[in-house]
């Protein structure tokens, strides 16, 4: 379970928006202030990400939280999203070269439109799926409270 501390900005119901800060590398990095990576990734950056989640927990807003996300989810999602429209690409141009190859257009041009055409469905499909399934497996949960000083009444 990938934990992260967050802050209750809203609740609604059962329902709570959590807000964390988003942690970036560059700031560890020792070329932080030689890197031209990091200086656009901290100028257009979001800073904070908000998750809307459910909880059975009672909370207040301005009290800070421990959200969890599984990581089998996270890294499924990942192979999903990333590996199968690769594959695809690559299968969809090789059939797509082997198809070409018979009619006289051998430039690799014309097989590139069809095969990003396939990538992108497949992605769109997966992306889909995904979503449809987020509720359960990939949603994150509220593991507990953090201390009770820090909340607003």
């Amino acid at each position: 379970m990938i934990k992260e501390t967050a802050t209750v900005v809203a609740i609604e119901g059962d329902l709570v928006t959590v807000e964390a800060a988003i942690k970036s590398t560059c700031n560890a990095c020792q070329a932080q202030s030689d890197c031209g990576t990091g200086v656009v990734s901290r100028a257009i950056a979001p800073k904070t990400q908000q998750l809307t989640l459910r909880t059975p927990m009672p909370v207040r807003i301005g009290q800070r939280v421990t959200v969890g996300i599984p990581e089998a989810g996270i890294l499924s999602a990942s192979a999903w999203l990333y590996l199968l429209p690769l594959v695809a690409f690559i299968l969809a141009y090789s059939l797509t070269m082997t198809l070409l190859s018979d009619t006289g257009f051998t430039h690799e041009l014309w097989a590139l439109v069809p095969s990003a055409l396939v990538t992108y469905s497949v992605y769109k499909i997966i992306a889909f799926k995904l979503h449809r399934i987020e509720n359960s497996k990939y949603q994150p949960v509220l593991m507990g409270l953090q201390d009770q000083s820090t909340a607003k009444d």
